[in-house]
């Protein structure tokens, strides 16, 4: 990644670091951030789901399921499995943005921050899933409370 600046003399000077947006780059990007988060909200319906299954078992037959002579450590296993499968998904879906050079800051609700400026200022654009468009703004150094309308 590198950090593109503006000198007053009109050229730009590439530096390591990462990408800075403007606003409507970010706001080409959405479409494919509820495609990855869809993706995500799916697989974290599965892990939720797995989760029960996992607990339900562990209250029957509580440390005995982690030795294989349990009757039911096969099928602990196979949901341990899977949802470390699944985990896996997520990382690979939150790489997936920090390509698109996104940093999730949350899942629930999902929260994603790209580098803007700002009136001079670096400053992270916020996007929350179900805005159309970058909608909010806010220092490097606060988060999603401190958030602040963007005036097009």
């Amino acid at each position: 990644m590198k950090l593109d600046l503006c000198l007053r003399s009109g050229s730009t000077l590439s530096m390591p670091g990462p990408k800075v947006f403007q606003l409507h780059e970010v706001d080409e990007l959405i479409p494919s951030l509820e495609e990855i988060l869809l993706d995500l909200e799916n697989h974290r319906a599965q892990l939720q789901e797995l989760k029960i299954r996992i607990n339900a078992l562990e209250m029957i037959w509580g440390e005995s399921l982690r030795e294989e002579s349990c009757a039911d450590h096969g099928e602990f296993k196979s949901h341990m499995a899977e949802m470390e499968k699944i985990q896996g998904h997520f990382k690979s879906c939150a790489d997936r943005i920090a390509e698109m050079g996104g940093q999730v800051k949350g899942l629930n609700p999902p929260l994603i921050d790209f580098y803007g400026v700002q009136e001079g200022h670096l400053v992270f654009w916020c996007w929350t899933q179900g805005e159309r468009a970058i909608e909010h703004w806010h220092h490097i150094d606060e988060g999603f409370a401190d958030r602040q309308p963007i005036i097009r």
